[in-house]
């Protein structure tokens, strides 16, 4: 910034351009430093190393290629001696491993307190680890040729005694053997890890300082306990291998579990479910055919955090599945999220369903999805069976030519006490323009007496009707204090 003549963003102290600089991609910040001699300067007391190969994320086809390894060992040795790496984050793809060892080996020893390693394979599987999906391969498991084929973790890594952040992806866990490993440890997120010999746990149980835990596509992960007191989020994402899941902690706040109906309400156990606040169920599995009772053991979990005020339910394949079911684990939410197809008038009645028992519901987000598949280009680097990463389920394409009059006069005559005292905030993505999502935005707008904000998202097709899209939802408000915004 230039104003009359001076840069004012050059006037800043050292410390803080450091901190501006920090957030950029080290690249940018390489970048940034042919400004001035002095922007040299404080490019090299930038503690962060963060970059992505460009075979994985190209910028552009002008100027000569850059050699990656080249890359990012120049943005290790550009630091400064007093210049400590805080922050090592990139993304390799075929990086050689002893190189790889080497960066992270000199990242750790300079008092790291952030690593985030996502390896990238050219002739490895990349596909979604989850047994739900349509193609024929589809598995909870790596593909037996890739088994034992990743990386091995550095065991200096673990020895690193400033480690607070740690994101691992495409790794072969290999923590060392016997005692406390990374004491200072408090967030672990380990996507698609092989961990043979009960190296999970051994890592698990080695960190008591673990505050925040993700474990997504880990097929290793079968029998999981957390022994840290001070574990106030959980995510189990697609570890469809898992039976049991023990967590020893009296702070849980948050919980994400991703993957198939549990077989008994015992497959997560918590110490304590009364600090749970906020819940997240998606579920892989489609629950067409299921029995209610099947529901349960999600309902019994649910139903044990008495004070949860925020549930995100992603059900297959209707938003509102087993909505009867959920009755009774709603009545005092204050943010509901709900995630899937509204192919049919019962599914939106479910929905209305669960909105008449959550009594000071505020904030309600939907997210109804659209029956037309994705289509996605393939990376030159994954496999020819990739999974797409979202695919459509069948048979829920809205009839626009059947009459839902008796839909609209049965969500008239219901009585949904939020709607008219505390919701505050609706929120619908990819709105579709679609009869049923007609009907339901209609319903909402026209009964919401206490409505702050409404805010949709319309889907690509739509962008050239949103000003008159805009002016239909305006026209039903019954508040007309009440603001429209579409995106």
């Amino acid at each position: 910034m230039v104003v009359h003549g001076r840069d004012r963003l050059s006037a800043l102290p050292d410390k803080a351009l450091a901190g501006i600089l920090s957030h950029l991609e080290s690249d940018e910040a390489a970048r940034a430093s042919v400004l001035s001699s002095r922007w040299r300067l404080v490019s090299a007391a930038v503690p962060v190393v963060d970059l992505v190969d460009g075979k994985i994320r190209p910028r552009g086809r002008n100027g000569k290629p850059i050699c990656f390894d080249t890359q990012v060992t120049g943005a290790i040795m550009s630091k400064g001696p007093a210049t400590p790496i805080r922050v090592f984050r990139i993304q390799a793809l075929n990086a050689p491993p002893d190189l790889l060892v080497q960066w992270i080996v000199i990242a750790a020893s300079s008092g790291a307190e952030e690593v985030d390693v996502e390896l990238r394979y050219r002739h490895y599987s990349n596909r979604t680890l989850c047994p739900f999906g349509r193609s024929e391969k589809a598995s909870a498991d790596f593909d037996r040729d890739v088994r034992g084929r990743f990386y091995r973790t550095p065991r200096q890594l673990f020895r690193c005694g400033t480690l607070r952040r740690l994101r691992l992806t495409n790794w072969t866990l290999d923590p060392p053997r016997g005692g406390v490993v990374v004491a200072s440890l408090e967030t672990l997120y380990l996507r698609r890890i092989m961990a043979p010999d009960g190296a999970l746990q051994q890592l698990l149980s080695s960190c008591p300082r673990l505050a925040d835990l993700t474990l997504e596509e880990c097929p290793t992960a079968t029998e999981v306990t957390v022994t840290s007191a001070h574990l106030r989020s959980f995510a189990l994402v697609c570890c469809h291998n898992a039976r049991r899941v023990v967590l020893q902690t009296r702070r849980l706040q948050s919980l994400r579990y991703k993957g198939g109906l549990p077989r008994d309400s015992s497959f997560i156990s918590i110490a304590d479910y009364a600090e749970l606040t906020a819940v997240t169920i998606d579920l892989c599995e489609d629950l067409t055919g299921k029995e209610k009772k099947e529901a349960a053991p999600l309902t019994e979990l649910i139903g044990r955090c008495t004070k949860l005020s925020y549930l995100h339910l992603a059900l297959r394949p209707s938003m509102a599945h087993f909505s009867s079911e959920f009755i009774a684990v709603t009545r005092h939410l204050r943010q509901l999220v709900l995630d899937g197809f509204m192919g049919a008038d019962h599914v939106v009645k479910s929905v209305a369903v669960l909105l008449a028992n959550t009594k000071n519901l505020e904030v309600l987000t939907l997210f109804p999805q659209t029956p037309e598949l994705p289509t996605k280009k393939k990376p030159y680097y994954y496999s020819d069976d990739e999974e797409p990463e979202s695919e459509a389920e069948p048979g829920n394409c809205v009839d626009e030519n059947l009459d839902y009059s008796s839909l609209t006069k049965s969500l008239w005559r219901m009585s949904i006490p939020c709607l008219g005292r505390s919701l505050k905030r609706i929120t619908i993505a990819k709105y579709s323009g679609h009869a049923l999502d007609k009907i339901l935005a209609k319903f909402l707008l026209s009964k919401a007496t206490a409505l702050q904000d409404f805010s949709v998202t319309l889907s690509a097709k739509l962008s050239p009707q949103k000003e008159e899209i805009v002016r239909e939802f305006r026209s039903w408000r019954f508040n007309r204090r009440t603001t429209v915004t579409c995106n």
